[in-house]
């Protein structure tokens, strides 16, 4: 059974590595998590298998622009190299960063890929979440929290909300045996939650905080970045969360509006991809800090850094800012 195999992980509890004393100047990661607002940072992929070095810098200049948090994104090769995991990790220490490490459970690449006999959950997920758990426990200091999924329940990754749950249970599992008090989400839609076919309730139940996946551009009535609508559509699948989080935090980690149309086609025809509708809806967001983000304690983490994502980062392929982007961290 798949806890079984999560719980033999617990045997690396006597090699948590020095980096346990890693700061949590709000008491523990969740508090961390619960205290944070306004910008954080960045969704990261690493389909590239960037080198622990190229991480660092990028994570570096991430943190020279007021970022605090890194989310990976994708995997690199199969997935499973714990070894690869230490790297991000050691490379966000390096950088004095947080980081979320998300073990992709989708079986393949998101991106041109077709599924074949061997693409299943247990063939090829289960490796990555036992490489990402891991890893965390070697080097759990940088790590805030651990995503299992993204948009796990929107693909149906583990084949239904209870499946996905038990490897939530395993991991804390593993965790506590090694002394370690991290805390576990996915990285979903609203839509994701509300279109499951499954009982969302034990998986819910599960999660210490909730990481949304929030993209106005794939709304039935988008239009530009900054248009009223846009953030009225933000607010409708914020409240959703609201309501199933029950009081627990609540942090956007994948949000975002592209500069052109060429990875993700949108839903409505009056959508504008551009540049100046990407940066419209980043200074949207930053515009909302006092009146939105602070009061409701919600942090957002834009997708992505780098335009690897084709069209939705900050940065061009060759490392050139597609505009000059800044936002506040406090307001």
């Amino acid at each position: 059974m798949p806890s079984l195999a999560l719980l033999a992980l617990g045997l690396l509890a006597g090699i948590v590595s020095s980096a346990s004393a890693y700061p949590y100047r709000n008491g523990s990661r969740l508090d961390q998590i619960r205290s944070m607002y306004a910008w954080e940072g960045f969704v990261y992929s690493i389909t590239a298998c960037q080198s622990q070095e190229e991480m660092t810098r990028d994570f570096t200049r991430m943190k020279s622009r007021g970022a605090r948090t890194v989310i990976t994104f994708d995997f690199c090769e199969d997935g499973a190299d714990v070894g690869y995991y230490d790297d991000v990790i050691l490379a966000a220490e390096r950088a004095e960063m947080f980081v979320i490490p998300l073990a992709w459970t989708l079986p393949i690449h998101v991106i041109n890929q077709n599924y074949t006999a061997n693409d299943t959950f247990l063939i090829k997920s289960v490796p990555r979440i036992l490489a990402v758990t891991e890893a965390v426990i070697r080097n759990p200091g940088p790590v805030l929290a651990v995503a299992v999924g993204d948009e796990p329940l929107y693909d149906n990754d583990a084949g239904s909300p209870s499946a996905l749950a038990s490897y939530v249970t395993s991991m804390r599992a593993n965790f506590t045996s090694a002394g370690l008090t991290i805390p576990i989400s996915i990285s979903e839609l609203a839509y994701g939650w509300q279109s499951s076919s499954g009982n969302i309730t034990d998986l819910a139940s599960q999660l210490d905080f909730f990481m949304i996946n929030e993209f106005p551009y794939f709304a039935q009535n988008a239009e530009a970045g900054g248009d009223p609508s846009t953030w009225t559509n933000f607010l409708a699948d914020l409240e959703y969360f609201e309501g199933l989080a029950g009081g627990r935090p609540l942090l956007v980690t994948q949000t975002g509006w592209p500069s052109n149309e060429d990875e993700f086609a949108p839903n409505s025809p009056a959508v504008v991809a551009s540049v100046a509708s990407e940066k419209a809806y980043w200074d949207l967001l930053d515009g909302h800090c006092e009146d939105y983000f602070k009061l409701k304690n919600i942090g957002w983490m834009w997708r992505s850094y780098r335009d690897d994502i084709e069209g939705w980062g900050v940065v061009e392929l060759n490392g050139t800012d597609k505009w000059e982007w800044e936002a506040r961290v406090r307001c």
